[in-house]
């Protein structure tokens, strides 16, 4: 996914979102200033795989091709009973042959290395989760953020930090009592047609049964799950409950990691005022 949409970015650009602040000025809408940082990190990159005499070409994989369901997250299970009846898990369901599959990768690879580095990993953090997080120096996307940025490694800490913060305080949700409790009640709630202890579970189980199933059959049995986990999220609470506990663990971590984010935020500017300096 990563790949595909760099490719996308690189080949096409983004959309202007407006509120630009005027010519020369730092924009004021943190929507369009990730346009802009979006954008600047693009066009850095893209002239970097020039300069590596490498090509870029876009396959339109935007994620809005055919049999794709539109974007929408459920972190906490799915909601909306009329969406899963029509987009199931929002899953597609595989057609093509896995020797295509492995073709199409295989295509994609030289670019893949031009853009995110090859070799021993030499940048490093840890984020809330306790999760290790790992990438090259040397490809052309990190000698955009170390020319927009000043700082590479103190970027690539800050970022992956910060924007893990939300899958943090989605984990602390997930062991907070009340939110087990809901969770419970949910499980009972499906088990006449899955046993399954989460949405994530009732995910795999989708996908065990659909392995040896024809593509028509794999997306009805999809969309039977997924309107039985949205019925049931229903029915608990359980989404609400989510909800309403992430947005108390996420204060938290702001005021534990409220260094990180300063620091996020210095650097961050700095990529804005280097990115309107250079037009970029």
């Amino acid at each position: 996914m990563a790949l595909s949409v760099c490719v996308t970015t690189l080949a096409g650009g983004c959309a202007d979102g407006g509120d630009a602040g005027g010519p020369g000025s730092v924009p004021r809408s943190v929507r369009v200033q990730d346009d802009l940082l979006k954008n600047a990190e693009s066009a850095l990159a893209g002239r970097c795989l020039t300069e590596r005499r490498i090509s870029v070409r876009s396959d339109g994989g935007d994620g809005q091709g055919r049999g794709v369901a539109p974007q929408r997250e459920f972190p906490y299970g799915i909601d909306d009973p009329d969406w899963a009846a029509r987009h199931g898990f929002g899953i597609p369901v595989e057609h093509g042959s896995r020797e295509q599959r492995v073709s199409a990768s295989k295509e994609q690879q030289r670019l893949s290395d031009a853009l995110f580095g090859t070799g021993r990993r030499e940048l490093s953090t840890r984020t809330a989760t306790g999760l290790v997080v790992q990438a090259n120096s040397d490809g052309c996307l990190a000698e955009a953020k170390r020319v927009l940025y000043g700082d590479l490694g103190r970027w690539f800490r800050a970022e992956v930090t910060v924007n893990n913060l939300g899958a943090a305080a989605h984990r602390r949700v997930t062991q907070d009592p009340v939110y087990r409790a809901a969770l419970a009640r949910w499980s009972r709630c499906v088990s006449p047609v899955q046993q399954a202890d989460s949405p994530g579970e009732l995910r795999s189980a989708w996908q065990r049964r659909a392995h040896d199933l024809a593509p028509r059959e794999a997306t009805a049995l999809q969309q039977r799950f997924a309107v039985t986990e949205a019925r049931c999220v229903r029915r608990t609470d359980l989404a609400r409950t989510g909800a309403r506990l992430e947005k108390r663990h996420a204060a938290e971590l702001r005021t534990e990691y409220a260094d990180v984010i300063a620091e996020h935020r210095q650097l961050r500017d700095h990529g804005l005022r280097y990115a309107v300096r250079h037009g970029l």
